[in-house]
């Protein structure tokens, strides 16, 4: 009882000095010393309660002042802090967007490419040494691997930027086949030689569900719902079909709320192309947390830093990239694992705070940067961390 009150003690002296501090808003701090001794809820019940208000305020004002249109999803050990919706899925009928919304995750749709690969690699179906011959016997460049795939380090050139001359179909739409035959029939000039440096592109990915395909004898959207998606009850989630109408695929739209259409490229997956909802997107983090999809040993080499020569992250040393994920240190040197994505308006934030166990999922339709300023969000979540740290020494 002395330590508890104590405690409370230290949290008025804190919260009154922090919410003295000019520029300062009310914090949690000073939230739960208002509240602390009037209410029979325990001290984080108060705290998560209090952050979730913040988080609301913070994205009620983005929908209000900057058009903000998506979901989002904070969540600590798996269990939702804060979840809301705002705005439309069609911004003509004014249909709302709701917590089962399936968004185009863009390039968050690497964190699922690369953990099939390494769920294959774990299951001894490939190596991530094997080399892309292996695969592909006609791919004309030597010295790219599984690895060098995961990890940006081929040198290649984005399959985005070529005409769909290149691609020899008269399909309005482009595979990841006609990629890998592009490859083998263009040769296009390597941008920097394998395993020289990193270089994001978007081309190692498709590669890397080409392989997917090819290892398993599924189409990639076959692999991933039977081996991904059912397991986990992820039940708005797939890899999209542009010419199958039934996907309950959102529209996506420019900022000034023009429907963004497709193009050929929105034939090829892996890099992109799965839809996923904020609800599965929770799903997805407790899985990879829960070792459920990949054993720790897996997941800690896919969140380590592969990029460590002088040339990659050259002036940006507190940021890195690992196995499908991006990587970038917090104060406390520890790195905050995530990746964006942005495709079509689509801008996309799943970031997980692996240590500390909390996760921000942003989800949009209309294109919009701001849904990547996530920092206020992570301020809310620190002082969380301060409150869970003070609650267990009191």
């Amino acid at each position: 009882m002395i330590r508890r009150t104590l405690f409370f003690v230290f949290i008025f002296a804190l919260c009154n000095a922090l919410h003295s501090a000019p520029g300062n808003s009310k914090n949690i701090f000073f939230c739960i010393a208002e509240q602390c001794y009037d209410e029979p809820q325990s001290i984080m019940q108060m705290a998560h309660s209090k952050a979730g208000e913040l988080i609301d305020s913070f994205y009620r004002k983005r929908h209000k002042n900057d058009g903000f249109n998506g979901a989002v999803l904070v969540a600590k050990d798996g269990k939702v802090i804060y979840s809301n919706a705002f705005g439309y899925a069609d911004l003509h009928t004014k249909e709302e967007l709701t917590l089962q919304s399936s968004f185009q995750l863009a390039s968050v749709s690497k964190t699922f490419t690369a953990s099939a690969v390494l769920l294959l690699a774990e299951s001894g179906f490939l190596s991530l040494d094997d080399s892309i011959q292996k695969f592909f016997p006609a791919f004309p460049y030597t010295g790219i691997t599984v690895k060098t795939l995961l990890c940006h380090r081929t040198g290649l050139p984005d399959y985005t930027y070529f005409p769909k001359e290149y691609y020899g179909t008269t399909n309005a739409y482009i595979t990841n086949a006609d990629v890998v035959n592009m490859f083998i029939a263009k040769k296009p000039a390597l941008r920097c030689k394998p395993d020289h440096m990193f270089i994001y592109c978007n081309t190692n990915y498709a590669l890397l569900a080409s392989i997917v395909e090819e290892v398993t004898q599924m189409s990639f959207g076959q692999f991933m719902n039977e081996v991904i998606f059912k397991p986990l009850d992820m039940r708005h989630s797939f890899v999209y079909n542009p010419t199958d109408s039934t996907q309950p695929a959102l529209t996506t739209y420019d900022s000034k709320g023009r429907v963004w259409k497709n193009n050929m490229n929105d034939g090829v997956a892996g890099d992109k192309g799965i839809y996923s909802s904020a609800e599965d997107m929770l799903k997805w983090d407790n899985a990879l947390r829960e070792g459920l999809v990949l054993s720790r040993e897996t997941l800690e080499d896919a969140y380590t830093p592969k990029n460590l020569d002088r040339y990659s992250f050259a002036g940006e040393k507190d940021k890195n990239y690992g196995y499908g994920w991006r990587m970038t240190k917090q104060l406390d040197k520890t790195y905050l694992i995530y990746h964006n994505g942005f495709w079509h308006g689509a801008n996309n934030v799943f970031a997980r705070d692996i240590d500390d166990g909390y996760t921000v999922i942003v989800l949009g339709n209309k294109s919009n940067q701001n849904n990547y300023w996530t920092q206020p969000v992570w301020e809310v979540l620190y002082q969380l961390k301060e409150v869970g740290n003070l609650a267990v020494a009191q």
